[in-house]
């Protein structure tokens, strides 16, 4: 009797090291299917999407959505690769850096966790729509560096190892690079960043704060600098010209991220813009996301102003129509609040997770990732015959 016992122990004690190993296998396995062939085609990786590894500083000048073009350039990845396999190549890598990260930094903040615990929330992330299956779907696009970027910064925030210094320079950095990979970036983690800093250091004076402000001068010159001086201004033919010439697969990239101004994308967005798709575009994703702030509002117990900034990228739905995208962003906001609640020991169990609460996860699993627009709100619907 005392054997088995043992030996149940032992078995119990492997499964709780190792469950953030099988997740994060799963979580691979989930983005493979989702981004290499059979499932996916080399062809329907967006034409759009590509130029944003060739646009950089040494041919075209200081413009938007420039840095990782310039990195490449310099590696020199991009004359040493097709369009199509670089963006692959380069996604499938942060896609990678993404699951490890997430996995390590989820362990961490359900550490102190029972096995069964750990469960219904492993499974909320894994089964998400906009976590792995939508990272991995929606190849190429610059919002997966950004997060990955956000990701370290609100480790390296969560940490006791820096000071309040070191992460307000940290801080910067990450939402300058941020804002020169796509200023768009701005609305999608940066608010959930500088919420936490305030939330892990209530105490910091308004004097002490004063001293602070030159630092945090970056991010804004970058904004300034962006605003004023990143559109391409020899137009679109002269950028069509340029980008057909490195290859035929970059003919149709950028023609408008590089050309139109804030004023254009505004005007162009705005009279589009409805309760439907600021949703999402379809009822099915507007009843998850409330399902996952009904979480947030319900068993975090974070201060009010930490939790709102998880609204922060739906503005942007106001200046583009990707209002399906901007409400993934919002929702992945959700996702790492709770990892954060989860490594302050502000995060209540729900006890609902029960058959039903996994019937439902599963199910809109199986819906597929979500889209960009709310004009193609869940692209898998279209495979199935219903």
């Amino acid at each position: 009797m005392f054997f088995k016992y043992n030996k149940y122990n032992a078995s119990n004690l492997i499964r709780e090291n190792l469950i953030e190993i099988y997740f994060f296998i799963t979580s691979i396995f989930l983005i493979s299917i989702v981004t290499l062939p059979p499932f996916r085609s080399l062809s329907s990786i967006s034409a759009t999407l590509k130029g944003y590894y060739y646009v950089n500083y040494f041919d075209l000048g200081f413009i938007k959505r420039g840095l990782i073009g310039s990195i490449y350039k310099i590696l020199p990845l991009s004359d040493n690769f097709t369009p199509t396999l670089l963006v692959l190549t380069s996604h499938l890598f942060f896609l990678v850096l993404f699951c490890i990260s997430f996995w390590i930094f989820t362990r961490s903040c359900f550490k102190d966790w029972k096995l069964k615990e750990k469960i219904p929330f492993y499974t909320l992330f894994t089964l998400s729509p906009v976590l792995f299956l939508r990272l991995g779907y929606d190849i190429g696009r610059m919002d997966l560096i950004c997060l990955v970027i956000s990701l370290f910064t609100i480790i390296l925030i969560l940490s006791n190892a820096y000071s309040f210094t070191k992460k307000c320079i940290f801080i910067s950095i990450s939402i300058s690079v941020q804002l020169l990979i796509h200023e768009a970036s701005l609305f999608f983690y940066s608010p959930l960043i500088i919420a936490l800093l305030f939330y892990k250091y209530p105490n910091i004076r308004y004097k002490k704060l004063l001293k602070f402000l030159p630092i945090f001068s970056l991010p804004l010159m970058t904004g300034f600098f962006l605003l004023i001086f990143g559109r391409y201004e020899p137009g679109r033919e002269q950028l069509g010209i340029y980008l057909t010439n490195i290859s035929k697969e970059l003919e149709t990239s950028m023609n408008v991220e590089l050309i139109h101004t804030l004023k254009d994308s505004f005007e162009h967005s705005i009279f589009l813009l409805t309760p439907k798709s600021l949703l999402g575009g379809s009822y099915l994703i507007t009843i998850y996301y409330f399902f996952i702030l009904y979480l947030v509002f319900r068993f975090l117990k974070l201060p009010l102003y930490l939790k709102l900034s998880i609204f922060s990228p739906l503005i942007l739905s106001f200046i583009a129509r990707d209002d399906t995208r901007f409400l993934a962003a919002s929702t992945i906001c959700c996702n790492l609040l709770i990892l954060i609640s989860a490594k302050e020991s502000k995060l209540d169990s729900p006890k609902f997770f029960g058959l039903l609460t996994y019937i439902f996860l599963v199910t809109i699993f199986f819906l597929g990732p979500w889209g960009i627009g709310s004009y193609d709100p869940l692209p898998m619907l279209k495979h199935y015959n219903f």
